[in-house]
């Protein structure tokens, strides 16, 4: 599993400046045939990205925006297609040794940086290397090569690599998903620090600029080793706002956004939406939940967690915050997943039975005043909001009003995103709402094994239990998928009793594209995003385009 942070989720780079045109049909002096029906090259994709990010350094990144600018600039090692079955990226072609511990690839011949180098094999371990190191904090990454074994790995040649490990890992293939980093650039000066916002990638496009705040502009590169995308360039403007950034959608100022529930159901069948805005709907490998702090002394008990869960209202937030285009789960893996164990019961909403259950934890209001308290101290939540996410606000507005009604106070204060994630990454909190979009895998490894505490891995809620331990070690190096799913149902119901996670909502995405983008296409599970070529493959006609930026000396 390689989940990404989403919201209910440079200085000296190149010392360019740019001008934006004023955005109008492109004109010229040459005839030129519409065809709508033919993919034609050129033109710029105008792209939302939440919150403004933290890095474009591949191996330090965690969020979903983050991930969305970097595949453009970056190729996997190896990539998924439309039904999440692997598929080439810079490997051609691979091996799997008997035993299940060792992965060798053959890179394409092809493959280059953009600055003109080959991808070496060298290059591959270099970037493991930087993963699995403690000192990069690569959350997002380490925890799935946990068991790489360097001494055994070697590159054959420039063009093989041989990646060995100590055990065998069921999704141990997924994980080389990733992208590969260039040794001759990456190795050289502060990794933390110098390669934030520099960026020499493999992919078809590269970083033109960042304006820190406001928007990232990538080019399409001419010497791309693989198919050519068609599209001139990608412009990524930041827009934290749900009602801004819907606001620019109708205007034509952007192309694509996900939309949140309340402008699905009020603008759908608008006409100008109609006429304007494809509007796709479907289920991400994902779920929206509320993370504990288990090291935050109220939250440490695990009736304090399954009280609180009690008191949120799934089926109402359901039908009138998502109209009902969500469903309740459970645990840590999706109703369409192997993994899911349905026999695990929600937790149903019951303010009356958690006031009892707080009680029986020692919470009472022994001063009548109105709210709980224990050992002298009253029992206070602060609920972290990342400011213009509308869905987040609304669902913790509901939340602090059944939870007063049984002496809980509730706060909620907001921030901006980029504040938001590392307050979560880093402890900072007590609780907040979250969605995690996940790999093609239901390993669980990175987020809830006690060995992945942050810098480790994404276990930010710092929960610890030897049982889970254990069955999250045995069912990732299972290879019989009867034995597996046995394992994984039970480490699901193991999870589901300490509630770590509230597990709310799956909630069905809906994804607002202009209609001048042409073939745009869903993957069951991935959407429209992080399988091959999806977006690559996107185009618009010409007359429909509008001017590029340009990038001027300053």
């Amino acid at each position: 599993m390689k989940p990404f942070l989403a919201a209910l989720l440079t200085a000296g780079l190149l010392a360019l400046t740019a001008c934006a045109r004023t955005e109008s049909p492109e004109t010229a002096t040459t005839a030129v045939v519409v065809d709508d029906s033919t993919p034609q090259d050129g033109g710029t994709l105008i792209r939302r990205i939440e919150s403004d990010l933290n890095t474009l350094n591949f191996v330090m990144h965690n969020s979903a925006d983050e991930k969305n600018v970097l595949s453009y600039l970056y190729d996997g090692l190896v990539e998924f297609d439309e039904n999440l079955q692997i598929v080439p990226g810079l490997a051609e072609k691979w091996e799997v040794s008997g035993d299940g511990k060792t992965y060798t690839f053959h890179l394409n011949p092809l493959a280059t940086f953009e600055d003109g180098v080959p991808v070496k094999a060298s290059d591959v371990l270099f970037t493991l290397k930087k993963i699995v190191d403690p000192a990069s904090e690569s959350l997002q990454l380490a925890g799935l090569f946990e068991g790489f074994n360097l001494a055994r790995s070697r590159a054959i040649d420039d063009r093989t690599v041989s990646i060995a490990f100590d055990r065998p890992k069921a999704s141990q293939l997924l994980s080389f998903s990733i992208a590969v980093i260039p040794e001759h650039i990456y190795s050289k000066g502060d990794f933390k620090k110098d390669f934030q916002w520099k960026v020499v990638g493999n992919g078809p496009y590269k970083l033109v600029r960042r304006t820190a705040g406001k928007e990232i502009l990538l080019r399409r590169r001419e010497d791309y080793w693989r198919k050519r995308p068609h599209l001139d360039s990608i412009l990524f403007k930041v827009i934290e706002d749900d009602g801004v950034a819907w606001n620019a959608m109708k205007r034509g100022d952007i192309d694509e956004m996900r939309m949140n529930s309340d402008q699905w159901n009020l603008e759908r069948a608008s006409p100008l939406v109609e006429k304007t805005i494809d509007i796709h709907r479907f289920y991400y490998l994902g779920y929206n939940f509320i993370p504990w702090n288990t090291r935050d002394p109220i939250l440490s008990d695990k009736r304090v967690r399954r009280a609180l869960a009690m008191c949120l209202d799934r089926t109402a937030i359901i039908n009138n915050l998502y109209y009902g285009t969500a469903r309740i789960i459970t645990g840590p893996f999706t109703p369409d997943q192997w993994a899911y164990n349905p026999s695990v019961e929600p937790i149903q909403f019951n303010p009356v039975a958690a006031q009892a259950l707080l009680g029986v934890a020692g919470w009472k209001d022994t001063d009548a005043d109105g709210l709980l308290d224990k050992d002298g101290k009253p029992f206070q939540l602060e609920f972290l909001i990342k400011c213009g996410n509308k869905t987040s606000t609304d669902q913790g507005q509901i939340y602090q009003e059944a939870l007063k009604k049984i002496g809980v106070k509730v706060t909620i204060p907001c921030v901006d995103g980029a504040t938001w994630q590392s307050r979560i990454q880093s402890g900072k909190y007590q609780a907040t709402f979250l969605a995690w979009n996940l790999d093609a895998d239901p390993d669980v490894f990175t987020l809830f094994h006690s060995s992945q505490f942050p810098p480790n891995g994404q276990n930010f809620v710092y929960y610890s239990n030897p049982e889970v331990d254990s069955l999250i070690e045995e069912g990732r190096v299972e290879l019989d998928l009867a034995r597996r799913t046995e394992i994984y149902h039970r480490l699901h119901a193991a999870l589901a009793e300490d509630q770590p996670y509230h597990w709310t909502v799956q909630v069905s995405t809906k994804w607002g594209v202009n209609r001048r983008v042409k073939n745009v296409k869903e993957s069951k599970g991935f959407g429209l995003y992080s399988w091959y070529p999806g977006p690559l493959d996107w185009w618009i006609p010409y007359r429909d385009r509008k001017a590029p930026a340009v990038t001027r000396k300053p």
